[in-house]
């Protein structure tokens, strides 16, 4: 089953060129370009932005070393947005990073940091848990079923079978389907060892193949709202795009905090004069460096389309999906500024399912 969504204009082509110089020159075009076909279509309906848990994360890899840490962690805040848009003349809903973070513990690399300073230190001292996707859900007013997709920018630490079902497991979203670009489904199913550390075992195993919807790239899902294919920080990464009425958002992981974007603009130790030596527009997330000349693209892209936020002009209006956050675990590592959290609109349950 598909839904049959538009791919987004001009992007596709650009990515063709097989020289990542020029195949860069082309993105930047392509994404001024798709970014303003996507503009003129109007706003999402409505999206809501919820906090899930705030977790450590290696300071070498959130700045890809440009960050003079004292510490070796920074903390991190994992995010879902709850995204509303219209396509077929129905509301569609869509759950961005609902991040099931109790089985993510199974991933090699927090399952290690637990068994190295224990549960108590790793779950009530080095992580703070703000809430649910379900109590989120239940907040806003919607009930499993109102939910039609699922996304993650990427599947690190990810176990997906408690929402879709799984090796005899009932499925929480009744009717939901995962999209997911076809090369991040096809890789987690055959890691690499490099790649292994970060995903669950098994965290996609006995999911019903009817509950998957593979993308091909970019796709335009209703007005205001699309997927960005971004690959890089894994080889299917994808980052969520939204337009509101006034400004355009972006959401990833590829960076761990806007000025990742915005270097220069850093106040954090080591970020500015990183940039400025090695001649760096954007700086990495880079834990896994599966491809890092298409992640730098990617981030380009994504700065490109997201554009300046609307509050702080001088700095990019991207939303990380783990967004670096200020902690007494990690001192002077803080993040120079950060922007409101996107939403918009007003989240709508089943009975307003159907849209004028």
């Amino acid at each position: 089953m598909t839904s049959n969504f538009r791919p987004l204009p001009f992007l596709a082509a650009a990515r063709a060129e097989p020289i990542a110089g020029l195949r860069l020159q082309h993105l930047r075009r392509a994404a001024q370009e798709a970014r303003e076909a996507f503009v003129a279509e109007g706003p999402v309906a409505a999206v809501a932005t919820c906090d899930l848990i705030t977790f450590p994360y290696p300071a070498q890899f959130a700045f890809s070393g440009a960050a003079l840490s004292p510490v070796p962690y920074v903390m991190m805040t994992n995010r879902m947005q709850v995204v509303q848009f219209r396509a077929g003349g129905m509301l569609r809903t869509l759950l961005f990073n609902p991040s099931d973070y109790e089985r993510g513990y199974a991933a090699p690399f927090y399952r290690s940091l637990r068994e190295r300073y224990g549960a108590f230190v790793a779950d009530k001292m080095m992580s703070t848990r703000h809430g649910t996707v379900e109590g989120h859900l239940a907040a806003l007013g919607l009930k499993p079923e109102d939910v039609d997709y699922l996304a993650f920018d990427h599947l690190h630490v990810q176990d997906v079978r408690r929402w879709l079902g799984g090796a005899g497991a009932s499925a929480y979203f009744p009717r939901a389907r995962l999209l997911v670009q076809r090369a991040e489904w096809e890789a987690v199913k055959h890691l690499h060892p490099m790649q292994t550390v970060w995903y669950v075992p098994d965290g996609t195993a006995g999911v019903p193949e009817d509950r998957i919807e593979l993308l091909e790239g970019d796709v335009w899902l209703g007005p205001g709202a699309a997927i960005l294919a971004t690959p890089g920080h894994t080889l299917g990464n994808m980052s969520l795009a939204v337009a509101t009425g006034k400004e355009v958002f972006v959401v990833s992981e590829n960076g761990v905090a806007t000025e990742s974007y915005t270097p220069l603009q850093s106040a954090i130790p080591g970020m500015r004069s990183f940039a400025e030596h090695m001649g760096l527009e954007v700086v990495l997330n880079g834990n896994t460096r599966e491809h890092s000349l298409d992640q730098y693209s990617s981030m380009v892209v994504e700065k490109l389309f997201a554009g300046p936020s609307a509050v702080e002009e001088s700095f990019v209006n991207f939303h990380p999906s783990s967004l670096l956050t200020a902690s007494l675990m990690a001192p002077g590592v803080s993040p120079t500024v950060v922007l409101p959290a996107p939403h918009f609109g007003d989240i709508r349950p089943a009975a307003a399912r159907r849209a004028a």
